[in-house]
């Protein structure tokens, strides 16, 4: 069954009560310029009533010039967290060993808490109060998005946070309740705001074990079209060695324009190159009007009770796409070359079995490249059909009109929120139906295609170019 994320207390907020100024952006930048050197001449930061508040040129900048580059003094980060006077000895524990992102999300809120005394005052009162993203919606609103895989992975988020509040509640803070008081700045709510923070601020590579806090440049905002991103030095950032570890004191991180952008536009980088609606939804609160991604992400993997399961979890070690692949599927794209290979990896069986074994282990991937057997690509298409319509069923209606009529009113007519629900279930459910179009019209030429027999008797010229077999029997006699 569906899980449903838990209603967020402060849900009924929304980025319309954004509180910022631009007093609080101006003292940022002073604070980056005066305390780290930052040339912030380049850069300016205004409000958008689409976009919101992000960074913008103050002058005219050329085709990779950079905007804006940040030392990493200035960073927020798990050494900094470590570090601190106060709370660094608990995060340092070796008998909690916190998750990186649990030691910036609780460093983020000790100094919000504490005030124009914080270290990082300047960017603290820069962050926004309140998230658009699903995590933080009330249940009304989370009904919105009712059969959505992007409702599934907000509960998966809301999950996961619950769990890690639970497990931090029943021992490390009561170990360390004299630096986190649970009853204020370290309650729930506030956690899950912290998880929000750093999921929707900290860009590649600022994630994972490596995760951290830019302030400045996690002002520019996203454009689909953009191909600019976070770099450092000029270049890539997991090419440069000692970034994040010993030795890269002295790093820095930088937007460099990705064309020219004239006095007062806004600066873009892309968040996400290969992302779909749903995960912007997810991670940043905000689903690109512009230029949307409609997209579903398809996980498969070998059913444990195929009987050349193993076989098959060879093949696919082999091709290095791991047990369980994700594919993206996209409205008005074709699927991915793989995803059709894969189905035929799945399908395989019976006669089709014999490319499974050892001797074509190495070859196999490329070998169902093209269509196997009409059996096997039949029940290709039929398991992406079914498991279309199963996806489908989930919807309160797969018809696409109230969506694309809930666009078609007086702009401003819809909440953020309700923009990104109306968006997400157009796009996830188009790229649904347009897949499973896909696989209709392959499912009524199978005769037209060519199988794997074919084409190796073709191969030995044993077929011609029109089919026919090219073997002659009273030749091989009379030789």
């Amino acid at each position: 069954s569906a899980r449903t994320p838990r209603a967020s207390p402060s849900a009924a907020a929304s980025s319309s009560d954004d509180a910022r100024t631009s007093a609080d952006f101006e003292a940022l930048f002073a604070w980056l310029a005066q305390t780290h050197g930052v040339d912030c001449s380049k850069v300016s930061v205004a409000r958008d009533e689409v976009a919101g508040w992000g960074l913008r040129a103050r002058k005219d900048l050329g085709v990779n010039e950079c905007a804006l580059s940040v030392p990493r003094a200035a960073w927020v980060t798990v050494d900094k967290a470590k570090a601190d006077g106060e709370i660094g000895a608990a995060f340092s524990d070796a008998q909690y060993n916190l998750a990186s992102w649990t030691t910036l999300a609780l460093y983020v809120l000790k100094e919000r808490e504490r005030g124009d005394k914080a270290k990082f005052a300047a960017y603290a009162k820069t962050l926004p109060r309140t998230l658009d993203a699903p995590l933080f919606w009330s249940a009304e609103e989370l009904a919105m998005i009712a059969g959505t895989q992007l409702l599934d992975n907000a509960a998966g988020y809301d999950a996961y946070i619950r769990q890690v509040y639970d497990d931090l509640s029943q021992d490390f803070f009561v170990k360390y309740a004299d630096v986190f008081d649970v009853n204020t700045t370290f309650d729930e709510a506030s956690f899950r705001w912290a998880f929000g923070i750093l999921r929707s601020r900290a860009l590649p590579p600022c994630e994972g074990a490596n995760i951290a806090l830019i302030p400045g440049l996690d002002l520019v905002n996203h454009s689909s079209l953009s191909s600019a991103k976070w770099s450092t030095m000029g270049g890539i950032v997991g090419a440069v060695s000692g970034l994040f570890g010993r030795g890269g004191d002295n790093a820095t991180m930088r937007v460099d324009v990705d064309r020219a952008v004239k006095n007062g536009e806004p600066i873009f980088v892309n968040y996400a190159p290969q992302g779909i609606d749903s995960q912007f939804a997810l991670d940043f609160g905000f689903v690109d009007a512009i230029t949307p991604s409609p997209g579903y992400a398809l996980t498969l993997s070998i059913p444990e009770d195929d009987v050349n399961c193993f076989d098959k979890l060879d093949v696919l070690d082999v091709c290095g796409l791991g047990e369980s692949p994700t594919f993206t599927l996209r409205a008005y794209q074709d699927p991915d070359p793989e995803l059709r290979t894969f189905l035929r990896l799945l399908n395989c069986k019976g006669q089709d079995a014999f490319l499974l074994e050892a001797l074509f282990r190495q070859t196999c991937w490329q070998l169902i490249s093209e269509p196997l057997s009409a059996e096997n690509e039949a029940d290709c298409c039929a398991s992406m059909t079914n498991g279309v319509a199963g996806a489908l069923a989930r919807y309160e209606t797969r018809s696409l009109d109230e969506e694309k009529n809930a666009l078609m009113q007086t702009p401003g007519s819809l909440t953020t929120r309700e923009e990104i629900a109306v968006r997400v279930r157009l796009g996830e459910k188009s790229a649904l139906i347009e897949t499973a179009s896909f696989f209709d019209v392959i499912a009524s030429r199978l005769d037209k295609l060519e199988y794997y027999q074919e084409r190796r008797l073709r191969s030995l010229n044993l077929l011609d170019e029109d089919g026919s077999s090219t073997y002659d029997p009273f030749k091989e006699t009379m030789a």
